[in-house]
C-alpha cells in the first residue's frame, strides 16, 4: 500500500484526469472502517493508476491514518 498523511497512489479501473476532486472512502490495513477522505485532487495518472493528494480530511480521519502510518511503520 502506497499512502502518506499528505495522499496515496491508487490501482482502479476508473479513469480520471488530473485535477479532478473526488471524495472517497479507502480501506486501510488495521482499520475495521474505510478512512474518510473529504476531499482528493489527482495530482498525476498512469494508465490504471493515479495519484491522490488529500486537500480536506478531518482531524478524527488524520489521526487515525497517522496511527495506522506508525504501526505500517514499525512492521516495516
Amino acid at each position: 500500500m502506497d499512502i502518506s498523511a499528505g495522499g496515496c497512489k491508487i490501482e482502479s479501473d476508473l479513469m480520471v484526469a488530473e485535477g479532478t476532486t473526488l471524495e472517497c472512502r479507502i480501506h486501510v490495513p488495521g482499520l475495521d472502517w474505510p478512512l474518510r477522505i473529504d476531499e482528493a485532487t489527482v495530482r498525476w495518472t498512469d494508465g490504471k493508476t493515479f495519484g491522490l493528494r488529500f486537500s480536506k480530511i478531518s482531524p478524527q480521519e488524520l489521526e487515525k491514518l497517522e496511527a495506522v502510518l506508525d504501526d505500517l511503520e514499525r512492521e516495516a
